[in-house]
């Protein structure tokens, strides 16, 4: 959550952009839960203190880039959701991984089985 909805309850599309931002980190992991490893008081101390996630290890600089400009502290100096668009549109037109899943360590992040009684 972007720490001015944290400390002062302001919702904005400029919030919005900062759990994008979390969101892609969560795709990037495959599911994985963010802040790994932090009570949300060590959150919430964290974000407001300037702390961000790491770079995931298969997660191109690029995209990772675009993450930490969605968690910038200045809400003003966040992206907008156009520009997102761009950004994303112009890592997709590329040849170069944005993820490289070869160098995915599988227990790093969630595991998902089908139960044997599941239909797929």
């Amino acid at each position: 959550m972007a720490p001015e909805s944290l400390f002062h309850r302001k919702y904005t599309t400029k919030t919005d952009v900062w759990a994008f931002g979390v969101l892609l980190w969560e795709i990037v992991t495959l599911g994985a839960t963010p802040y790994p490893g932090m009570s949300k008081r060590e959150v919430m101390d964290g974000v407001q203190q300037g702390y961000r996630m790491d770079k995931p290890k298969h997660c191109d600089d690029k995209l990772y880039t675009l993450m930490l400009s969605c968690w910038d502290a200045d809400p003003a100096r966040r992206p907008e959701f156009r520009k997102i668009q761009r950004t994303l549109d112009s890592l997709m037109e590329t040849e170069d991984d944005y993820i490289n899943l070869a160098s995915l360590d599988e227990n790093t992040y969630t595991s998902l089985q089908t139960a044997s009684d599941e239909k797929y």
